[in-house]
């Protein structure tokens, strides 16, 4: 079924909307939330509240790109449950996207940083980056997938993607400077 029959189930509130996101989106979402959480109870948990979610939201919510809509909110779900984890176990190490990403984004610390300014900063950069750096970016620090994937997609090695996506963290922190960002 086609997103736009899809979200007309969503705002005629037919319970239909769910099953059919499901069976469209759902190995997706739960591949996205288990690598996020490492714990398949807790992915699903996270794909579960992730359509409630999206049957709260929508209507009046009408997302142009849904694929993105629901996974962003997977993601979001899904990080705070690992964050919830990791709280409890009073561990403090990060998860390796943590610390890749930790290295080129902005300390706010006490500043009321502009989400949308850096995301649009963010975005101007990569419109401006080859193609398949573009998408090994979004793959790795949206996605979250991990570098033996993103490997086998871009048929490279994984030691070339993990160059690649180095080379572009530091790019993108001179970027960031440039437009006023303190890195």
């Amino acid at each position: 079924m086609e997103d736009g029959a899809i979200l007309d189930l969503y705002f005629a509130r037919d319970e239909r909307a769910i099953g059919e996101t499901d069976a469209k989106y759902g190995k997706k979402l739960g591949g996205l939330s288990f690598r996020i959480t490492q714990d398949f109870r807790e992915a699903e948990e996270c794909v579960n509240d992730t359509y409630l979610a999206a049957w709260n939201a929508i209507p009046p919510a009408r997302p142009v790109y849904f694929s993105a809509y629901l996974c962003k909110i997977v993601r979001n779900i899904s990080y705070d449950v690992a964050d919830k984890k990791r709280a409890q176990k009073r561990n403090a190490v990060l998860c390796p996207l943590d610390g890749e990403l930790l290295e080129i984004l902005p300390d706010n610390k006490g500043v009321d940083a502009d989400a949308e300014e850096l995301a649009r900063c963010i975005g101007q950069f990569l419109k401006n980056s080859d193609k398949t750096s573009r998408i090994l970016f979004v793959r790795r620090y949206f996605y979250a997938d991990t570098m033996q994937s993103l490997a086998r997609l871009a048929g490279m090695s994984v030691n070339a993607v993990t160059v690649k996506l180095s080379r572009m963290r530091k790019k993108l922190r001179a970027y960031l400077s440039e437009e006023g960002y303190e890195v």
